[in-house]
Protein backbone atom coordinates (compact mmCIF):
# COMPACT_ATOMS: atom_id res chain seq x y z
CA UNK A 1 0.00 0.00 0.00
CA UNK A 2 1.79 3.23 -0.75
CA UNK A 3 2.50 5.75 2.06
CA UNK A 4 1.81 9.66 1.94
CA UNK A 5 4.40 11.59 0.80
CA UNK A 6 5.84 14.31 2.54
CA UNK A 7 4.16 17.98 2.14
CA UNK A 8 5.35 19.75 5.24
CA UNK A 9 6.21 19.93 8.57
CA UNK A 10 2.99 19.70 10.09
CA UNK A 11 1.56 16.50 7.02
CA UNK A 12 4.67 14.61 7.76
CA UNK A 13 3.68 14.23 11.49
CA UNK A 14 1.40 11.50 9.78
CA UNK A 15 4.27 9.40 9.61
CA UNK A 16 5.71 9.31 12.87
CA UNK A 17 5.11 6.96 15.43
CA UNK A 18 4.99 8.33 19.42
CA UNK A 19 3.83 7.41 22.87
CA UNK A 20 -0.13 7.35 23.87
CA UNK A 21 -1.44 9.70 25.79
CA UNK A 22 -3.74 10.59 28.07
CA UNK A 23 -4.90 14.21 28.12
CA UNK A 24 -8.15 15.82 30.45
CA UNK A 25 -11.04 16.35 28.02
CA UNK A 26 -10.52 20.15 27.55
CA UNK A 27 -12.85 23.03 26.07
CA UNK A 28 -10.65 24.88 23.70
CA UNK A 29 -10.73 28.57 22.60
CA UNK A 30 -13.02 30.00 19.52
CA UNK A 31 -10.94 30.06 16.45
CA UNK A 32 -10.40 33.69 15.91
CA UNK A 33 -11.53 34.03 12.57
CA UNK A 34 -14.68 32.20 13.80
CA UNK A 35 -18.15 33.36 14.15
CA UNK A 36 -19.85 33.51 17.28
CA UNK A 37 -21.27 29.74 17.70
CA UNK A 38 -22.43 27.51 20.66
CA UNK A 39 -20.09 25.26 22.21
CA UNK A 40 -19.83 21.81 22.79
CA UNK A 41 -19.75 20.43 26.14
CA UNK A 42 -16.84 17.93 27.42
CA UNK A 43 -16.72 14.64 26.67
CA UNK A 44 -17.29 11.42 28.98
CA UNK A 45 -15.40 8.01 28.58
CA UNK A 46 -17.49 4.72 28.57
CA UNK A 47 -16.81 1.07 28.80
CA UNK A 48 -16.01 -0.33 25.42
CA UNK A 49 -17.18 -3.84 24.59
CA UNK A 50 -13.94 -4.71 23.12
CA UNK A 51 -11.73 -6.32 24.90
CA UNK A 52 -7.72 -6.37 24.72
CA UNK A 53 -6.17 -7.63 21.32
CA UNK A 54 -8.91 -5.80 19.68
CA UNK A 55 -8.28 -3.15 16.75
CA UNK A 56 -10.16 -1.26 13.40
CA UNK A 57 -13.28 -0.15 14.91
CA UNK A 58 -16.18 1.07 12.61
CA UNK A 59 -19.19 3.04 14.18
CA UNK A 60 -22.50 3.43 12.11
CA UNK A 61 -26.23 3.76 12.59
CA UNK A 62 -29.10 1.40 11.56
CA UNK A 63 -32.27 1.95 9.98
CA UNK A 64 -34.09 2.40 13.01
CA UNK A 65 -31.27 4.55 14.73
CA UNK A 66 -29.50 2.27 17.15
CA UNK A 67 -25.63 2.26 17.09
CA UNK A 68 -23.88 -0.81 16.39
CA UNK A 69 -20.03 -0.85 16.99
CA UNK A 70 -17.57 -3.42 15.24
CA UNK A 71 -13.87 -4.73 15.32
CA UNK A 72 -11.30 -7.08 15.05
CA UNK A 73 -10.19 -9.30 18.11
CA UNK A 74 -6.72 -11.11 16.39
CA UNK A 75 -5.03 -14.10 18.16
CA UNK A 76 -2.14 -16.09 17.52
CA UNK A 77 -3.92 -18.29 14.52
CA UNK A 78 -6.78 -16.78 14.08
CA UNK A 79 -9.40 -13.14 13.90
CA UNK A 80 -12.78 -12.85 14.94
CA UNK A 81 -14.99 -10.16 14.23
CA UNK A 82 -17.51 -8.65 16.50
CA UNK A 83 -20.42 -6.54 16.84
CA UNK A 84 -22.36 -4.27 19.83
CA UNK A 85 -25.14 -2.31 19.75
CA UNK A 86 -25.57 0.63 22.30
CA UNK A 87 -28.79 0.06 24.52
CA UNK A 88 -29.71 2.11 27.28
CA UNK A 89 -26.57 4.76 26.69
CA UNK A 90 -24.81 1.05 27.04
CA UNK A 91 -22.74 -1.38 24.58
CA UNK A 92 -24.48 -4.44 24.59
CA UNK A 93 -22.28 -7.83 25.08
CA UNK A 94 -20.54 -8.74 21.96
CA UNK A 95 -21.81 -10.51 19.21
CA UNK A 96 -19.62 -12.70 17.05
CA UNK A 97 -20.14 -11.87 13.48
CA UNK A 98 -17.46 -14.54 11.85
CA UNK A 99 -13.69 -15.79 12.76
CA UNK A 100 -11.58 -17.27 9.96
CA UNK A 101 -7.61 -17.26 9.48
CA UNK A 102 -5.58 -15.11 6.98
CA UNK A 103 -7.51 -12.68 7.00
CA UNK A 104 -6.24 -9.01 5.59
CA UNK A 105 -6.27 -6.43 9.11
CA UNK A 106 -5.08 -2.78 7.92
CA UNK A 107 -5.00 0.11 10.12
CA UNK A 108 -7.22 1.99 7.45
CA UNK A 109 -9.22 -1.18 5.41
CA UNK A 110 -11.45 -1.79 8.94
CA UNK A 111 -14.66 -3.90 8.84
CA UNK A 112 -18.26 -2.63 8.43
CA UNK A 113 -22.07 -3.12 9.25
CA UNK A 114 -25.54 -1.76 8.38
CA UNK A 115 -28.79 -3.16 9.20
CA UNK A 116 -32.03 -2.21 8.55
CA UNK A 117 -33.67 -2.08 12.19
CA UNK A 118 -35.79 -5.50 11.68
CA UNK A 119 -33.09 -7.98 12.43
CA UNK A 120 -31.29 -7.51 8.96
CA UNK A 121 -27.61 -7.11 8.92
CA UNK A 122 -25.15 -6.98 6.19
CA UNK A 123 -21.09 -7.01 8.01
CA UNK A 124 -17.85 -6.92 5.78
CA UNK A 125 -14.28 -8.11 6.60
CA UNK A 126 -11.25 -8.88 4.09
CA UNK A 127 -9.45 -12.62 3.65
CA UNK A 128 -6.40 -13.06 1.61
CA UNK A 129 -6.83 -14.13 -1.51
CA UNK A 130 -3.08 -15.33 -2.44
CA UNK A 131 0.26 -15.01 -1.36
CA UNK A 132 0.77 -11.21 -2.34
CA UNK A 133 0.90 -8.94 0.16
CA UNK A 134 -2.35 -6.58 -0.53
CA UNK A 135 -3.82 -9.38 -2.68
CA UNK A 136 -7.25 -9.95 -0.39
CA UNK A 137 -11.23 -10.48 -1.21
CA UNK A 138 -14.31 -8.51 0.03
CA UNK A 139 -16.75 -11.01 2.33
CA UNK A 140 -20.06 -9.87 2.90
CA UNK A 141 -22.28 -12.27 5.83
CA UNK A 142 -25.77 -11.51 6.75
CA UNK A 143 -28.01 -12.08 9.14
CA UNK A 144 -32.11 -12.45 10.01
CA UNK A 145 -31.84 -11.96 13.47
CA UNK A 146 -29.97 -9.40 14.53
CA UNK A 147 -26.64 -11.17 14.52
CA UNK A 148 -28.06 -14.56 16.26
CA UNK A 149 -27.04 -16.54 12.95
CA UNK A 150 -24.83 -15.73 10.01
CA UNK A 151 -24.70 -16.51 6.43
CA UNK A 152 -22.36 -16.43 3.99
CA UNK A 153 -19.72 -15.58 3.00
CA UNK A 154 -20.13 -13.92 -0.40
CA UNK A 155 -17.56 -12.23 -2.19
CA UNK A 156 -19.29 -9.23 -4.31
CA UNK A 157 -16.76 -9.15 -6.72
CA UNK A 158 -16.08 -12.08 -9.76
CA UNK A 159 -12.82 -11.07 -11.29
CA UNK A 160 -10.30 -13.52 -9.11
CA UNK A 161 -7.80 -11.35 -9.27
CA UNK A 162 -4.98 -11.38 -6.02
CA UNK A 163 -5.48 -7.30 -5.80
CA UNK A 164 -7.08 -5.17 -3.39
CA UNK A 165 -10.78 -5.44 -2.76
CA UNK A 166 -11.49 -3.58 0.13
CA UNK A 167 -12.18 -0.31 1.84
CA UNK A 168 -15.83 -1.24 1.46
CA UNK A 169 -18.85 1.07 2.82
CA UNK A 170 -22.27 -0.62 3.39
CA UNK A 171 -26.08 0.81 3.29
CA UNK A 172 -28.98 -0.71 4.27
CA UNK A 173 -31.56 0.89 1.27
CA UNK A 174 -34.91 -0.99 2.77
CA UNK A 175 -35.62 -4.09 4.59
CA UNK A 176 -33.54 -7.03 3.44
CA UNK A 177 -31.45 -4.56 0.82
CA UNK A 178 -28.50 -2.95 1.16
CA UNK A 179 -25.78 -1.83 -0.83
CA UNK A 180 -22.16 -1.59 -0.79
CA UNK A 181 -19.27 0.37 -2.71
CA UNK A 182 -15.49 -0.78 -2.35
CA UNK A 183 -11.90 0.25 -3.82
CA UNK A 184 -11.34 -2.35 -6.57
CA UNK A 185 -7.77 -3.65 -7.79
CA UNK A 186 -8.32 -5.61 -10.76
CA UNK A 187 -6.64 -3.62 -13.05
CA UNK A 188 -4.39 -2.52 -10.72
CA UNK A 189 -1.86 -5.41 -10.91
CA UNK A 190 2.18 -4.24 -11.75
CA UNK A 191 0.98 -5.40 -15.82
CA UNK A 192 -1.64 -3.23 -15.71
CA UNK A 193 0.33 -0.51 -14.63
CA UNK A 194 2.72 -0.05 -17.09
CA UNK A 195 -0.39 0.19 -19.51
CA UNK A 196 -2.41 2.08 -17.65
CA UNK A 197 -4.18 0.00 -15.26
CA UNK A 198 -5.38 1.76 -12.09
CA UNK A 199 -7.20 1.44 -8.90
CA UNK A 200 -11.79 1.56 -9.50
CA UNK A 201 -14.49 2.06 -7.32
CA UNK A 202 -17.09 -0.47 -7.93
CA UNK A 203 -20.64 -0.88 -6.21
CA UNK A 204 -23.16 -3.71 -6.10
CA UNK A 205 -26.49 -4.19 -4.47
CA UNK A 206 -27.14 -7.14 -2.68
CA UNK A 207 -30.28 -8.55 -0.91
CA UNK A 208 -30.51 -10.28 2.79
CA UNK A 209 -29.92 -13.78 0.57
CA UNK A 210 -26.72 -12.65 -0.66
CA UNK A 211 -27.88 -11.98 -4.44
CA UNK A 212 -25.44 -9.60 -6.36
CA UNK A 213 -27.16 -7.39 -8.72
CA UNK A 214 -25.94 -4.36 -10.33
CA UNK A 215 -22.52 -4.82 -10.08
CA UNK A 216 -20.74 -2.71 -11.94
CA UNK A 217 -17.75 0.00 -11.76
CA UNK A 218 -18.42 3.56 -10.86
CA UNK A 219 -15.02 5.29 -11.21
CA UNK A 220 -11.76 3.63 -13.53
CA UNK A 221 -9.33 5.50 -11.81
CA UNK A 222 -9.47 6.70 -8.47
CA UNK A 223 -6.86 7.60 -4.91
CA UNK A 224 -5.74 3.96 -4.21
CA UNK A 225 -6.05 3.69 -0.69
CA UNK A 226 -8.77 6.87 -0.03
CA UNK A 227 -11.64 5.43 1.98
CA UNK A 228 -14.72 5.70 0.42
CA UNK A 229 -18.36 6.61 1.95
CA UNK A 230 -21.39 5.76 0.84
CA UNK A 231 -24.83 8.06 1.75
CA UNK A 232 -28.50 7.51 0.62
CA UNK A 233 -30.09 10.64 -0.87
CA UNK A 234 -33.95 11.25 -2.20
CA UNK A 235 -32.38 10.02 -5.47
CA UNK A 236 -30.87 6.78 -4.08
CA UNK A 237 -27.36 5.95 -3.00
CA UNK A 238 -24.46 8.03 -3.49
CA UNK A 239 -20.68 7.95 -3.06
CA UNK A 240 -18.64 10.50 -1.93
CA UNK A 241 -14.76 8.85 -2.71
CA UNK A 242 -11.21 10.69 -3.25
CA UNK A 243 -10.90 10.44 -7.06
CA UNK A 244 -7.62 10.73 -9.14
CA UNK A 245 -6.60 12.13 -12.48
CA UNK A 246 -4.08 11.35 -15.23
CA UNK A 247 -2.03 14.17 -13.49
CA UNK A 248 -2.37 13.22 -10.22
CA UNK A 249 -5.16 15.89 -8.75
CA UNK A 250 -6.68 13.67 -6.49
CA UNK A 251 -9.54 15.59 -5.19
CA UNK A 252 -13.12 14.36 -3.67
CA UNK A 253 -15.65 13.39 -6.32
CA UNK A 254 -19.30 12.00 -5.40
CA UNK A 255 -21.45 10.13 -7.93
CA UNK A 256 -24.74 8.80 -7.74
CA UNK A 257 -27.71 6.22 -8.43
CA UNK A 258 -29.72 7.09 -11.15
CA UNK A 259 -32.44 5.44 -12.96
CA UNK A 260 -30.35 2.28 -13.31
CA UNK A 261 -26.87 4.09 -14.15
CA UNK A 262 -24.08 5.71 -12.24
CA UNK A 263 -24.09 9.84 -12.91
CA UNK A 264 -20.95 11.61 -12.28
CA UNK A 265 -18.30 12.08 -10.99
CA UNK A 266 -18.67 15.72 -10.16
CA UNK A 267 -16.14 17.56 -8.05
CA UNK A 268 -17.42 18.03 -4.61
CA UNK A 269 -14.63 21.13 -4.38
CA UNK A 270 -11.23 21.60 -6.68
CA UNK A 271 -8.65 21.70 -3.79
CA UNK A 272 -6.26 21.11 -6.79
CA UNK A 273 -4.31 18.81 -4.76
CA UNK A 274 -1.49 17.43 -6.86
CA UNK A 275 0.38 14.32 -4.89
CA UNK A 276 2.28 11.06 -6.44
CA UNK A 277 1.17 8.92 -3.87
CA UNK A 278 -2.28 7.79 -1.83
CA UNK A 279 -2.70 10.00 1.29
CA UNK A 280 -4.86 6.72 2.79
CA UNK A 281 -7.35 9.46 4.11
CA UNK A 282 -10.53 9.53 2.48
CA UNK A 283 -13.77 11.51 2.69
CA UNK A 284 -16.76 10.90 5.24
CA UNK A 285 -20.19 12.17 4.68
CA UNK A 286 -23.79 12.37 6.28
CA UNK A 287 -26.93 12.99 5.60
CA UNK A 288 -30.35 14.64 7.16
CA UNK A 289 -33.57 16.17 5.65
CA UNK A 290 -31.93 18.02 2.36
CA UNK A 291 -28.89 18.72 3.66
CA UNK A 292 -25.52 16.80 2.57
CA UNK A 293 -22.23 17.61 4.55
CA UNK A 294 -18.79 15.72 3.08
CA UNK A 295 -15.62 16.64 5.37
CA UNK A 296 -12.40 15.45 3.50
CA UNK A 297 -8.41 16.01 4.50
CA UNK A 298 -6.63 18.13 1.62
CA UNK A 299 -2.65 19.37 1.45
CA UNK A 300 -3.31 21.11 -1.34
CA UNK A 301 -0.30 24.06 -1.65
CA UNK A 302 1.51 22.71 1.18
CA UNK A 303 -0.91 23.39 3.91
CA UNK A 304 -2.93 20.78 5.61
CA UNK A 305 -6.15 21.43 6.86
CA UNK A 306 -9.65 19.43 7.14
CA UNK A 307 -12.86 21.20 5.11
CA UNK A 308 -16.63 20.44 5.22
CA UNK A 309 -19.03 21.64 2.06
CA UNK A 310 -22.54 21.07 2.29
CA UNK A 311 -25.13 20.43 -0.36
CA UNK A 312 -28.74 21.11 -0.37
CA UNK A 313 -29.59 19.38 -3.86
CA UNK A 314 -28.38 15.67 -2.75
CA UNK A 315 -25.11 16.76 -4.02
CA UNK A 316 -25.35 18.03 -7.39
CA UNK A 317 -23.92 21.25 -6.17
CA UNK A 318 -21.74 22.58 -2.94
CA UNK A 319 -21.05 25.24 -1.16
CA UNK A 320 -17.77 26.53 -0.79
CA UNK A 321 -15.53 24.64 1.92
CA UNK A 322 -14.96 25.79 5.19
CA UNK A 323 -12.19 24.94 7.15
CA UNK A 324 -12.72 23.11 10.58
CA UNK A 325 -9.35 21.81 11.90
CA UNK A 326 -7.25 24.26 14.19
CA UNK A 327 -4.17 25.18 11.91
CA UNK A 328 -2.32 21.31 12.42
CA UNK A 329 -4.48 19.22 10.59
CA UNK A 330 -3.47 15.69 10.39
CA UNK A 331 -7.02 14.36 8.73
CA UNK A 332 -9.15 11.27 9.87
CA UNK A 333 -11.82 13.14 9.62
CA UNK A 334 -15.57 12.56 10.26
CA UNK A 335 -19.24 14.35 10.37
CA UNK A 336 -22.79 14.34 11.32
CA UNK A 337 -25.90 15.98 10.86
CA UNK A 338 -27.44 17.30 14.20
CA UNK A 339 -29.72 19.24 11.91
CA UNK A 340 -30.16 19.95 8.52
CA UNK A 341 -28.19 23.34 9.18
CA UNK A 342 -25.55 22.14 12.34
CA UNK A 343 -22.97 19.31 12.20
CA UNK A 344 -20.43 18.28 14.16
CA UNK A 345 -16.71 17.53 12.41
CA UNK A 346 -14.07 15.47 14.50
CA UNK A 347 -10.30 14.84 12.72
CA UNK A 348 -7.33 14.48 14.34
CA UNK A 349 -4.43 17.80 14.84
CA UNK A 350 -1.23 17.68 15.54
CA UNK A 351 0.08 18.67 18.94
CA UNK A 352 3.72 18.60 19.14
CA UNK A 353 4.44 14.96 19.05
CA UNK A 354 1.20 13.88 19.79
CA UNK A 355 -2.32 14.01 18.46
CA UNK A 356 -5.73 15.13 19.98
CA UNK A 357 -8.98 14.05 18.15
CA UNK A 358 -11.42 17.08 18.25
CA UNK A 359 -14.49 17.97 17.02
CA UNK A 360 -16.19 21.12 16.65
CA UNK A 361 -19.89 22.32 15.87
CA UNK A 362 -19.95 23.86 12.41
CA UNK A 363 -23.75 25.59 10.52
CA UNK A 364 -24.25 25.97 7.17
CA UNK A 365 -23.33 29.32 7.05
CA UNK A 366 -20.06 29.10 8.01
CA UNK A 367 -20.03 29.80 11.82
CA UNK A 368 -18.07 27.46 14.09
CA UNK A 369 -18.04 26.86 18.07
CA UNK A 370 -14.94 26.04 20.11
CA UNK A 371 -12.88 22.64 19.16
CA UNK A 372 -13.62 20.13 21.89
CA UNK A 373 -10.72 17.00 22.79
CA UNK A 374 -12.47 13.73 23.00
CA UNK A 375 -9.05 12.05 23.95
CA UNK A 376 -5.22 11.94 22.66
CA UNK A 377 -4.06 9.83 20.47
CA UNK A 378 -0.91 8.18 18.73
CA UNK A 379 -0.27 10.01 15.58
CA UNK A 380 1.05 6.35 14.29
CA UNK A 381 -1.01 4.47 11.95
CA UNK A 382 -1.33 2.02 13.89
CA UNK A 383 -3.90 4.06 15.85
CA UNK A 384 -6.23 4.19 12.97
CA UNK A 385 -9.15 6.72 12.40
CA UNK A 386 -11.55 7.69 14.77
CA UNK A 387 -14.84 7.30 14.83
CA UNK A 388 -18.39 8.63 14.99
CA UNK A 389 -22.12 8.59 15.17
CA UNK A 390 -25.18 9.91 16.80
CA UNK A 391 -27.85 8.56 18.95
CA UNK A 392 -31.00 10.63 20.61
CA UNK A 393 -29.08 13.31 20.64
CA UNK A 394 -26.07 12.18 22.11
CA UNK A 395 -22.16 11.93 19.80
CA UNK A 396 -20.84 8.81 20.35
CA UNK A 397 -17.33 7.93 19.59
CA UNK A 398 -14.95 4.66 19.30
CA UNK A 399 -10.88 4.73 18.69
CA UNK A 400 -8.10 2.27 19.06
CA UNK A 401 -5.43 3.18 21.82
CA UNK A 402 -2.69 0.30 22.25
CA UNK A 403 -4.05 -2.70 21.87
CA UNK A 404 -7.80 -1.62 22.93
CA UNK A 405 -10.97 0.09 21.57
CA UNK A 406 -11.98 2.84 23.88
CA UNK A 407 -15.40 4.76 23.28
CA UNK A 408 -16.67 8.27 24.98
CA UNK A 409 -20.10 10.18 23.90
CA UNK A 410 -20.67 14.33 24.03
CA UNK A 411 -23.89 15.35 24.85
CA UNK A 412 -24.37 18.76 22.47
Amino acid sequence: MQGIKAMSTNAHHVMKSCLACTLPLLLLACDAGSKSYSVLPPAEEIDSPARDHSSVPNLTADNAGTLLLTWTESGDTQDIAYYSALKDEHWSDPVKIATGEHWFVNWADVPGIAGDGRGNLIASFLVRSGTRTYGYNLNLVFSPDFGETWRGPVVPHDDRTQTEHGFASLLSLEPGRFFVAWLDGRNNTWGARQSGGSMGLRAAFVDANGTITYERPIDLRVCDCCQPTAVTTAHGPAVVYRDRSGDEIRDISIAWWENGNWTGPFPVARDNWKIDGCPVDGPKAAVLGGTLAVIWFTASGDQPKVNVAFSHDHGQSFAQPIRVDDGHAVGRADIMLLDPDTAIASWLEAVNDHGEIRIKKIAVDGSRGASVIISGMPLSRASGFPQMAAHEGVVYFAWSEGTRIRTARVRP
